[in-house]
């Protein structure tokens, strides 16, 4: 073994046990097919008898030729796959029209603004623990069955949001609007999210070409049936996508939505969309409502815009990995791209703020409001992308690091605030390079 072989995978993982024809398949170079041997249970003895081989390290030379082979049709393609990155650009297209006819559907159902912040935040915590529960079984090989956990995981809430709208109908002066809303914005939520998981991108992007459009249309032009047809479309599109998931379920062989396991996974992405959230609500609290606006605004396109660049990232990695022979120089090919990407990832999203603020505040303290969106931006980009590259962990941290800047920024000015954002950005920036420099982390 080599001083820059890995001896053991990157996030605790134990190392993955292969076929002994298959241990060369993406392999970094030919300690890591050694070790892979030597995980699978095959010795120096096993080698010689059962292989012809001097020892483990002279049979995975055999099988460098597999690797190669299995290199040379994958250099066929492009290092982007273009349906990969497409489905990632309708799945920021549809996060930003889900967002857009939330929005719209509580300008006529909630009372203040307020109440929409509490439904969205809401819609936004829970669709992303539902997502966790899903992934943690989809990550297994087990899409069908996480799908049904998270189906079953989404009736519990909703049982429990139906029973506090009940309550909230019960009590004198309370008309359970709030609690409608915030049911409404759940469900779509966590149903969309499964829908997403499973591929179905295309679908909710249709529906909601269509929904979008008639909803604005009808609010602009302030019809006096407006109401009814917001709430009709929103209705709409709830049956449509939820109709779209028991489909689903009814086609998979796995029919049990309850279970034991998964549940765990729910807590990462819960708590670090809880701290986001924190931090934008904090933000808010010292913004005017029309820029407050343009922030929550802002931060919807930069969220959207993270997905496809993660994707461009990924590929990348992988695309670089592959075509170098030493782990040394894998290592520090994957640290020089994720400075380069995620450089240029902070900056798209940062930017995606900016001009959407500029945009749509008309006002000398213009300045602030960007500072503040882009800030934000860069700080939630982080934490999503840690979150994507096997560190939940860290997703949650430099969460919490996004809310203590708003924080700081809310008790101490505009430049500790910025100090602190900046501090926790560039420590993010140094996990992700030590956790890619080892290609399994993202092969």
């Amino acid at each position: 073994m080599s001083a820059d072989s890995p001896a053991v995978p990157g996030a605790g993982k134990p190392v993955a046990v292969f076929e002994n024809d298959q241990a060369g398949v993406d392999a970094v170079d030919v300690y890591e097919i050694t070790a892979r041997l030597e995980a699978s249970g095959v010795s120096d003895r096993t080698a010689r008898k059962r292989h012809g081989a001097k020892d483990v390290f002279d049979y995975a030379h055999s099988l460098v030729q597999v690797r190669a082979v299995t290199r040379v049709a994958d250099n066929q393609e492009s290092w982007v796959s273009r349906d990969e990155l497409l489905e990632a650009v309708r799945r920021g297209i549809v996060l930003i029209l889900g967002a857009i006819l939330g929005g719209l559907t509580a300008t006529v159902m909630a009372a203040n603004t307020r109440e929409v912040l509490i439904a969205g935040i809401g819609a936004w915590i829970i669709g992303q623990s539902v997502s966790g529960i899903v992934w943690s079984h989809a990550s297994d090989g087990q899409v069908h069955r996480g799908v049904a956990r998270g189906t079953g995981a989404t009736i519990l809430i909703m049982l429990v949001l139906a029973c506090c709208m009940l309550i909230s109908l019960a009590i004198p002066g309370r008309d359970g609007s709030l609690a409608g809303l915030v049911m409404a914005w759940v469900g779509y939520s966590c149903v969309v999210s499964m829908l997403i998981i499973l591929g179905r991108s295309w679908y909710l992007l249709r529906i909601l070409a269509v929904a979008v459009p008639i909803v604005a249309l009808a609010l602009l032009l302030g019809h006096g049936a407006a109401t009814v047809i917001v709430l009709s479309v929103a209705v709409l599109v709830l049956a449509a996508v939820t109709l779209a998931l028991v489909r689903h379920l009814r086609a998979s062989s796995e029919r049990r939505l309850f279970g034991r396991g998964g549940w765990g996974a729910a807590v990462a992405p819960a708590a670090q969309a809880a701290f986001l959230a924190a931090a934008l609500s904090l933000a808010l609290t010292r913004l005017p409502d029309w820029e407050g606006t343009a922030l929550v605004v802002a931060t919807v396109v930069a969220a959207a815009s993270t997905d496809p660049a993660l994707v461009l990232m990924r590929q990348r990695l992988i695309w670089s990995s592959k075509r170098t022979p030493l782990l040394r120089n894998a290592a520090r090919n994957a640290r020089t791209l994720t400075m380069a990407i995620s450089a240029a990832i902070v900056v798209i999203s940062a930017s995606a703020s900016m001009i959407v603020v500029v945009f749509l505040v008309d006002d000398s303290r213009t300045a602030t409001t960007v500072l503040v969106a882009a800030a934000f931006s860069s700080l939630a980009t982080t934490a999503t992308t840690l979150a994507a590259f096997g560190l939940p962990g860290g997703g949650v941290l430099f969460a919490g690091g996004a809310c203590l800047s708003a924080g700081t920024w809310i008790g101490a000015g505009n430049m500790p605030g910025l100090l602190v954002a900046v501090a926790f950005l560039c420590a993010g920036l140094g996990v992700l390079l030590m956790h890619v420099s080892d290609p399994r982390t993202y092969a």
